[in-house]
């Protein structure tokens, strides 16, 4: 399940007010039920709030005031007791965490930061993570990770798609998260696709993953290079063969086709380039296409194009709305 910081602190707070509802419990447990490093933030929030406790009766807990006077009681020459000041920074660091919600206090106080990656349409990253495996981020995506892997797992989040080459680490698993699944490897390649939180699809290069859906991890499929997951909703887990030769072209660039049907090589098209085409006869899908298309040739789907409506008969048409259509040459 997927939480929500600013609302996770909210839910903590009132813990310690011993205010929340059955729900909020259920809610706060499985947080913390989900991570190691959230079951320390927790206890040492706890334990920063214990020390207020024994604070002085006047302190008023105004966000604004209290975080000036906290930048001031760490750069100001002290005047009390070290026991004293650190007591009081304590203090006023647990009202900024817990009476504003400020996702940035978290990360300066308790935990390592986390880093974000995001692409833009038409646009690819290479990411070379704190144990030196690699994302390769394909278009309109985004990876979220904490800048330093600690705990029992590597634990990266992912939104849209990637291809990863996850160094060897046994003890620690490398594990992604996209959507409502969760992927386990030891050392491996792999590529997760997740535009579609109703559906995510995992394919293996190389090694072996454990392919499952979050809230029910007894039931998992285990995928080997060659091999292929999907998971749609909440449904039944699918494996198949990888068939499409073409399922790594973003990353490669490279496209081939053996005797492939035109339907699919327009999808293909469409899903490389982030274009709409169309048929203008939809029996023309049936056609058989062979071609390959090296990185120099795939500049823009215009080139491609006009390398394969010549070799079966046809020609390509723009419309102002920078969608393409296929037509017969003896169409009009």
């Amino acid at each position: 399940m997927s939480y929500e910081l600013d609302h996770i602190e909210t839910l903590i707070a009132r813990d310690i007010d011993n205010s929340l509802s059955p729900e909020e419990k259920e809610v706060l447990q499985g947080w913390l039920n989900e991570d190691e490093t959230n079951r320390q933030y927790y206890a040492a929030l706890k334990s920063t709030w214990a020390l207020t406790g024994k604070a002085d009766t006047d302190f008023t807990p105004s966000t604004e005031k209290n975080w000036e006077a906290f930048k001031q009681q760490i750069t100001a020459t002290p005047t009390r007791s070290i026991f004293h000041t650190y007591r009081h920074v304590l203090r006023i660091a647990a009202s900024v965490i817990l009476l504003s919600g400020a996702a940035t206090a978290y990360f300066v106080f308790f935990r390592h930061p986390e880093v974000s990656v995001a692409t833009l349409a038409h646009e690819k990253k290479t990411v070379t993570l704190p144990d030196g495996s690699k994302a390769y981020l394909n278009q309109n995506s985004k990876l979220t990770y904490a800048a330093n892997f600690k705990g029992k797992e590597r634990a990266v989040h992912l939104e849209g798609e990637a291809f990863f080459e996850v160094t060897q680490h046994t003890a620690q698993p490398f594990v992604v998260y996209a959507s409502h699944t969760q992927t386990q490897v030891l050392g491996t390649a792999f590529d997760v696709k997740a535009y579609d939180v109703s559906q995510v699809e995992v394919a293996v290069v190389t090694g072996k993953v454990a392919f499952s859906n979050r809230d029910n991890q007894q039931e998992k499929l285990l995928l080997t290079g060659g091999s292929r997951g999907v998971l749609k909703d909440t449904k039944a887990l699918e494996q198949t063969r990888i068939e499409d030769p073409n399922f790594m072209a973003w990353k490669e660039n490279r496209l081939s086709f053996q005797d492939t049907r035109l339907g699919d090589v327009i999808n293909t098209l469409q899903n490389y380039f982030d274009v709409r085409i169309t048929l203008s006869d939809k029996d023309m899908a049936r056609f058989r296409y062979n071609g390959t298309f090296d990185p120099e040739q795939l500049g823009n789907v215009e080139s491609v194009l006009e390398v394969i409506c010549p070799t079966m008969n046809l020609r390509w048409t723009k419309n102002q709305q920078g969608e393409y259509t296929l037509h017969k040459q003896i169409d009009l």
